[in-house]
């Protein structure tokens, strides 16, 4: 457990060694804002039961306010269900393009509209407790409905997919260190996940004026420091991938 940012009222947690070995890495996060929460990209089977215990040292599971599931993969909600009914007070957030397949996942008495609130494809905000966090459309980028999320009172960035990497495990580091390093496992997963530079360029002009101090991926390490996200993002604005490379 990563505590990336904490102030009187405000809490922000990483969770990063949950993912049992040999399988993909993700990070799970927690934003804590008075008696509010948000639980971002909650995982998949592999990592619920330790999660579910775990975030108990930052805010009681059935206290979470909200779950926000960027995309569909099964890696961000493939215990969607599981927390359903284990986080029975919680409200559900996640890209409307996935509602239909909704059935697939969750109970079959799933309430669309009061536990699970779609995100409309030109993104929305959450007004936690006082913060406003922001759902910015990241469509195509790998998933064709597919948001990011932006807390402004921690000034964190939580980009999904993007910016994400995959070091092997003695390689992983919980922040970026070397950025080099950080290209060798991030510049193949892009090139082959992300739809096209021009989907690219759209999701940087969304959160082009944002104060960020820190990046949180999916999968990999955390880069932290203003510098290090304007080479992270400048390093994507020249990007080539997916159809580009067709």
């Amino acid at each position: 457990m990563i505590t990336l940012f904490e102030s009187s009222d405000h809490k922000v947690v990483v969770f990063r060694d949950l993912t049992p070995r040999g399988i993909v890495q993700t990070n799970q996060a927690v934003i804590v804002h008075r008696d509010a929460s948000l639980l971002i990209d909650a995982g998949g089977r592999a990592v619920f039961q330790r999660l579910l215990a775990e975030i108990a040292r930052v805010v009681p599971a059935p206290r979470i306010s909200y779950i926000f599931f960027s995309h569909q993969d099964p890696d961000v909600l493939g215990a969607a269900a599981s927390w359903y009914v284990s986080v029975p007070e919680s409200r559900i957030l996640l890209p409307a393009v996935w509602l239909r397949f909704l059935p697939h996942v969750f109970p079959p008495d799933v309430a669309i509209g009061e536990r699970v609130v779609p995100i409309p494809d030109e993104g929305s905000t959450l007004d936690l407790a006082g913060c406003e966090i922001r759902f910015i459309p990241a469509h195509f980028l790998h998933s064709p409905g597919n948001f990011s999320a932006y807390d402004p009172c921690s000034r964190t960035l939580f980009s999904g997919d993007i910016l994400a990497s995959l070091p092997p495990p003695e390689e992983d580091r919980d922040f970026v260190e070397d950025f080099s390093t950080y290209l060798r496992y991030a510049e193949h997963f892009h090139r082959r996940y992300m739809a096209s530079s021009k989907a690219v360029r759209a999701w940087l002009s969304r959160i082009e004026g944002l104060e960020i101090e820190r990046v949180v991926p999916q999968h990999g390490p955390i880069i932290e420091g203003r510098d290090k996200v304007a080479a992270a993002l400048e390093w994507l604005r020249e990007l080539r991938c997916g159809v580009d490379l067709l």
